[in-house]
């Protein structure tokens, strides 16, 4: 009489274990499809930024300022070789005014420009600015012993690219006939003339103007652009109505709007930044304290989002491949437990392979087509395939059937995690507890060990 030893190798328990380790084994190549996408969104950010350029690339807009050169003595103490030497110099600093009011009007024309498989939006803005100077209002702590050259007064306007100056700019002061002409800036010190650091804008003379003077200003100008348009709020008080005929914007900046419209032919968007919201004084000098630079950062801004940016939804996607390809290997694990034929850890593995090949699929169509036709096709064709393989598998048809079932629901699920990010989180923790709770409920009467699975009684002879 022989006792048989429990056929371990058959046990569900290692089964399970040996699942797990080939979900973790299969992340190798999950990572490189990662790389893969990463890659590829950096190409594609590369060439759109490339195409943006030839419009004027992203840009945003500073100004219209007053600047004045403030003239002052300073004391300069050197060494040389028979000791210390005192001398004065001369030295320009750039005074900054801001308008008092400033209210901008944009119209904003969009377009997408297209190479080979990349595509950029690109835009013509067209701007009337309209707002008043004081120049009673200019911080007299400022200028200390300095003195204001009044006759080299001139406006300043800057632009990230000068190059997407579509038109030359109009600008007018109100009640008098003549109308500025603006010319490149260039050597603009930013501090007093103690650095090398330039500013480029563009600037016209500004003449006749009498200190303690207010006047009025109304001014055109268009400039061109790609993906993002960005406007610093110049002024003590700055409002702004921004109109354009794309459908999907984006606002950034320090300032959302006050209102906003969005519709099938555009966009309708409002600011109001009043003077203490905006954090930089009404009149500064250039580089000590605060520069138009910094001034940069009380600016509001529009992202042109393009829809069909499948990279962004790929690598959504991906966040979530290693959970979906789990749930899938433990579906069919599922399957096998409830009695099906045993599958071999190379069927697994050809299983899993198909899962990561959905990714792939999903990167290489969203270039060509929208993401949501590329995902459908790409989860279409891996659900019939992963089905036909559980029929063989299997020799089945309901356990093909119950696969199909459980992957069209997987696909689908994270179709609405690509969707809705902002519940992803909660979404894909109910579903861990319904995938762990409906292991749990299936496999309550599975023998792990393996005891029964081959194994006779003790007194049964062989």
């Amino acid at each position: 009489m022989t006792h048989m030893t429990p056929d371990r190798t058959r046990s569900m328990g290692l089964k399970l274990l040996l699942v797990g380790g080939l979900v973790l084994l299969l992340g190798i190549p999950l990572i490189v499809v990662n790389v893969l996408a990463w890659e590829r969104a950096g190409r594609a950010e590369t060439v759109a930024a490339e195409i943006g350029q030839s419009h004027g690339g992203p840009q945003t807009l500073r100004g219209p300022f007053l600047v004045l050169p403030v003239e002052r003595t300073v004391n300069v103490t050197s060494q040389a070789a028979n000791g210390s030497v005192h001398e004065t110099r001369q030295i320009v600093e750039t005074l900054i005014l801001s308008p008092d009011t400033l209210n901008i009007l944009v119209d904003l024309e969009t377009r997408v420009l297209r190479r080979a498989i990349y595509e950029t939006p690109v835009y013509e803005s067209h701007l009337a600015v309209r707002g008043r100077f004081d120049t009673s209002r200019i911080n007299g702590d400022l200028l200390g012993d300095g003195t204001i050259n009044w006759s080299a007064a001139r406006i300043t306007y800057a632009v990230s690219d000068l190059r997407g100056m579509g038109e030359d700019i109009r600008f007018e002061i109100v009640g008098r006939s003549d109308v500025l002409t603006f010319e490149p800036e260039s050597g603009f010190a930013l501090s007093g003339g103690y650095s090398e650091q330039e500013w480029r804008g563009m600037s016209a003379p500004l003449r006749d103007l009498e200190p303690g003077s207010a006047f009025d200003f109304d001014g055109e100008l268009h400039v061109l652009g790609a993906s993002r348009l960005g406007i610093v709020a110049a002024g003590r008080e700055t409002s702004a109505r921004i109109t354009s005929d794309w459908q999907h914007p984006g606002f950034q900046g320090a300032y959302l709007p006050d209102t906003r419209d969005i519709t099938d032919d555009g966009f309708a968007a409002e600011w109001r930044i009043p003077y203490l919201a905006r954090g930089v004084p009404a009149s500064w000098i250039e580089g000590r304290n605060y520069s138009i630079r910094t001034a940069d950062e009380a600016q509001f801004a529009i992202q042109f989002i393009s829809p069909a940016d499948g990279y962004v939804r790929v690598s959504r996607s991906l966040k979530y491949a290693m959970g979906f390809l789990g749930l899938t290997l433990l579906l069919f694990f599922l399957i096998e437990a409830s009695g099906g034929r045993r599958l071999h850890a190379a069927q697994y593995i050809l299983i899993g392979m198909t899962q990561i090949t959905f990714y792939l699929l999903l990167l290489a169509l969203s270039e060509h087509v929208p993401v949501w036709t590329a995902y459908a096709i790409a989860a279409t064709a891996t659900v019939i395939l992963t089905a036909l393989y559980a029929r063989s598998a299997f020799r089945d048809a309901p356990r093909a059937l119950l696969t199909f079932a459980g992957l069209t629901l997987a696909f689908s699920v994270q179709f609405v995690l690509i969707l809705v990010e902002d519940y992803a989180l909660l979404i894909g923790s109910v579903l861990a507890f319904g995938t762990i709770a409906s292991t749990m409920y299936l496999t309550r009467q599975v023998d792990w060990y393996g005891l029964s699975a081959g194994a006779k009684s003790p007194t049964e002879d062989v």
